[in-house]
């Protein structure tokens, strides 16, 4: 569960460097952001169906039961994800009731609590709320856990690709449906299934990679796949305001559904990469130490506004548009904050839990295992 695949703390420090970027100077029709997040969803389907399918395995040679692989599962999912997820959203609502944060919090804070800030996003508002516009992708990711998990760990090993295929068929059915009966572009943006099926594609590309000998695996691990790929990602992602506008519902979905092949690809062939030069990139200091803490990077950064949208640095302009060094500047200002929170963030809180995280689960596993007779080592 804790090995590391050299190149992802990298590849997520990519990822949130898109998303601040879309947020912070980019213009709404740019969707870099897009890009960050499915690499995001990607990425985690990855590294948690293997994980899934590797307690499974426990449970199909008799070493466990099912019962104790979900405790054990959702456990570490709760102590990764849980603490500064819920500081922050009750830091927010005492804000609010003191008068500094919006009040437009008020409605959505019972879904942000119940991690379906994308239901509120999509169905209730139709519209992006600002600084907690971003809680709709945590929302997708806690939602893809409570799904995967049971279904995975009741389904025996031999099952796991053929039900990432059929949430996959699933996700893109869906997608072309909701286009083609005219849903709203935000319903369709922010449902569950309409993004559950990349994180499916991340987990088929990880069961391909585990098997012997596999074909996949000896293409993607050549450098000139990586480069390949990440063009035809690079195209996809330039283009995807004109095909998002004019494409029809059919057109539409096999085109995004080809740029997520493409991203899935490419978390895999780093997954699997046999350049030192490409791996060496992805594991410069500063990529790798963004990428460690690029989950409460996420959590804050829409908070830490840029302060040169801010009513009293315009006035200094008097009424003419802000020029783009000051919108640069206060980018720069506003990412050194969201880093330094991250990063108190990481020490003080995150950091601490993760070091107890394999004595507690053990605790937890172990009292289950209780009930069966079976026990951790």
């Amino acid at each position: 569960m804790d090995n590391r695949i050299r190149g992802f703390d990298g590849l997520r420090a990519i990822a949130v460097l898109m998303v601040f970027l879309q947020h912070r100077l980019l213009s709404s029709r740019n969707d870099t952001g897009h890009l960050g997040v499915w690499i995001f969803f990607a990425l985690s389907g990855f590294l948690i169906t293997g994980i899934l399918s590797a307690q499974r395995q426990r449970i199909d040679i008799g070493a466990s039961h099912f019962s104790t692989e979900i405790k054990r599962f959702l456990f570490r999912r709760t102590l990764r994800i849980f603490p500064i997820y819920y500081l922050l959203l009750t830091v927010m609502a005492l804000l609010m009731m003191l008068g500094f944060a919006s009040p437009q919090l008020k409605g959505g804070l019972p879904f942000h609590f119940a991690y379906l800030s994308n239901i509120w996003v999509g169905e209730k508002l139709r519209y992006w709320p600002g600084p907690y516009s971003h809680l709709w992708s945590l929302s997708i990711e806690e939602q893809f856990y409570l799904f995967f998990a049971p279904l995975l760990l009741l389904a025996p090993l031999r099952w796991h690709r053929s039900i990432c295929f059929a949430v996959f068929a699933a996700g893109v059915f869906s997608m072309w449906w909701m286009h083609a009966v005219g849903l709203p572009e935000i319903v369709i943006y922010t449902h569950p299934l309409t993004n559950f099926w990349l994180l499916a594609l991340g987990g088929i590309g990880g069961a391909w990679l585990r098997q012997d000998g596999s074909m996949l695996k000896r293409v993607l691990s050549h450098p000139a796949s990586f480069f390949a790929l990440l063009l035809l990602v690079a195209a996809f992602c330039t283009t995807e305001p004109q095909w998002t506008q004019t494409a029809r519902p059919l057109a539409y979905t096999s085109i995004c559904t080809l740029y997520g092949i493409a991203i899935a690809a490419l978390v895999c062939s780093i997954a699997c990469s046999s350049s030192a030069r490409l791996l060496g990139l992805l594991e410069i200091g500063w990529l790798v130490s963004l990428g460690r803490i690029s989950y409460g990077f996420y959590l804050y950064h829409n908070f830490v506004p840029n302060p040169a949208h801010m009513g009293r640095v315009r006035a200094l302009f008097h009424g003419a548009p802000v020029p783009g060094w000051a919108q640069l500047l206060g980018a720069g200002v506003s990412f050194a904050v969201a880093l330094l929170l991250a990063k108190l963030s990481w020490r003080y809180i995150e950091q601490p839990i993760l070091r107890h995280k394999t004595e507690w689960t053990m605790r937890v596993v172990n009292a289950s295992a209780a009930r069966t007779g079976v026990y951790e080592r």
